[in-house]
């Protein structure tokens, strides 16, 4: 028998006094004090936590403590004394927490998602030696929403918590009540309340999973790819706008780079002239975020530039991190600005009407009503294509705008493939994103590092300007340097990398997909 407690729906004819009677009968009994816990459940905006496969509470009593409990696999909870509530994983104590959360959340912060308060009433079994085998805890649980507006009563619970070495004592309680016939939880006390609460977990991710008719016509199916964009987009605008940590403005602009994609690469379904004003709106949406973004990822690889110098110049570069928050700062203040206007507030309204009401105009949009399945195989094909002989076609000498402009073509395909990958079987389709993903992570890395490099040397002339000491900037000179050979490596390795995805066999895999020469 497992070593983990069980849970079982409390009754509300429950007869407390005969369940106390019962266990003297057979051990002695000491009732605890009652007590009253306040439960604050935690997970990211795109629930990290719930998709590992735990639950994360704060739990305020006598001490603070946060607790980690995996669903899967059963294993031993986790827990550790706070003093105040979470938030990023770096404001937690070290220790097995704050490392199980390092791996899950990465870089995202903890939010609150619901409230439980418990009362409790503890009972403890005793042996012969008055020693506590087992705790049977009652529970009356109620809900409340993080903004107040909900709340109610949750059904109550009875918990049977074992104690090593005193197994044999747990099973005999167990079986006891099933003589009671209580009903086991179905599920837990989290699940409970967020349903009371009226949340779904896991009810926002980034990740692309629609379920495409093959059948469908195609500006029917693009406007359901666009929507569900648009709905990822507008779920992050608070959190960018708030700044709460920088994966919202990174899935703020992947929503608009896609919608930018699907707007050029699903051809002919929409009448051009009226996309125009859409296309440009969206563009101006990737111009005035981008500066954030780029400071984010400054910020967010901001140790990795400092373990990479050697030890002695590490803290020559600590007013370069300065410098990346004092003007990330102020460009979040523009940007908020930029997300307040009427201009983003009326386009994306305008969007979302466009999308909902108007029909395509067949003179204009000659592929909208084809079939989706036929226009996906068509346009995927293509891209593949040219993705093919633009990539043969680089070799050892190729100037870097030939890698800059593959990338953008991989980047295309791979958004085209995600966007219909519901029409393909899975396990095939899967491989094939996985293999345009390893170029692509390699023609983004060689890019990346030309980019960070030169604006690293852009951002040392401004540190000059306001006074930034010389250590700084020879600091910065020597990252400079790591940047680009870093980026003659990944130059390097192209070739291997691109010789393998375009190999007979994957050329092969794509044509028995997608069909095409």
């Amino acid at each position: 028998m497992p070593l983990h407690p069980i849970s079982y729906l409390l009754p509300d004819d429950f007869d407390l006094q005969q369940l106390k009677s019962s266990f003297k009968e057979s051990h002695g009994l000491r009732e605890e004090v009652p007590s009253k816990l306040k439960l604050t459940y935690y997970d990211s905006f795109d629930w990290r936590v719930w998709n590992a496969g735990g639950e994360l509470h704060e739990e305020q009593g006598s001490l603070n403590r946060l607790c980690w409990h995996s669903i899967k696999g059963r294993k031993e909870p986790l827990v550790q004394v706070i003093d105040q509530s979470p938030g990023f994983v770096k404001d937690l104590p070290a220790g097995a927490l704050a490392d199980q959360l390092a791996s899950v959340l990465e870089m995202r912060v903890l939010q609150p998602k619901v409230h439980v308060i418990q009362q409790q009433q503890t009972l403890a079994l005793l042996d012969s030696e008055e020693k506590t085998v087992v705790r049977v805890v009652l529970e009356q649980n109620s809900y409340a929403s993080i903004d107040g507006k909900q709340s109610g009563r949750l059904e109550g619970r009875i918990v049977l918590k074992p104690l090593k070495g005193y197994l044999s004592y747990f099973e005999k309680i167990v079986e006891y009540l099933k003589t009671m016939k209580l009903r086991n939880c179905g599920q837990s006390l989290y699940q409970d309340a967020l349903q009371g609460a009226g949340i779904k977990p896991g009810d926002y991710s980034s990740k692309l999973n629609y379920r495409l008719d093959p059948y469908a016509s195609a500006d029917v199916t693009a406007r359901q790819i666009m929507l569900d964009l648009l709905n990822t987009l507008e779920a992050n605008v608070a959190g960018t706008k708030a700044d709460l940590d920088s994966e919202f403005l990174h899935d703020l602009r992947v929503a608009t780079r896609r919608t930018r994609s699907a707007m050029s690469q699903i051809k002919g379904v929409f009448d051009p002239q009226q996309l125009e004003p859409f296309k440009r709106g969206f563009g101006w949406i990737g111009q005035v975020t981008g500066p954030t973004r780029d400071l984010d990822v400054y910020l967010l690889k901001y140790d990795q530039y400092r373990a990479s110098l050697p030890e002695a110049l590490q803290g020559d570069l600590d007013p370069f991190y300065s410098y990346l928050l004092n003007h990330h700062k102020t460009e979040q203040a523009k940007l908020v600005k930029k997300l307040n206007s009427p201009h983003f507030r009326k386009l994306v309204k305008t969007w979302r009407e466009w999308l909902e009401e108007s029909r395509a105009d067949q003179e204009n949009a000659p592929n909208a009503s084809k079939a989706t399945a036929k226009l996906a195989d068509k346009r995927i094909s293509k891209l593949y294509a040219r993705v093919l002989k633009d990539g043969l076609a680089i070799g050892p000498d190729s100037p870097a705008e030939m890698l800059h402009e593959l990338r953008k073509d991989c980047k295309k395909l791979r958004y085209m493939m995600e966007f219909f990958q519901s029409l393909y079987p899975k396990p095939a389709i899967r491989e094939l994103i996985k293999a345009v993903k390893v170029i692509l992570d390699n023609l983004g890395e060689f890019q990346d590092l030309e980019v960070q490099a030169h604006s690293l040397e852009d951002f040392g002339s401004e540190m000059l300007k306001e006074g930034a000491p010389a250590s700084a900037l020879m600091a910065m000179g020597v990252l400079v340097g790591r940047l680009f050979e870093r980026q003659a490596n990944a130059r390097e390795e192209f070739a291997n990398l691109f010789a393998a995805f375009s190999s007979e066999g994957n050329q092969k895999a794509f044509r028995k997909l997608f069909g095409g020469a």
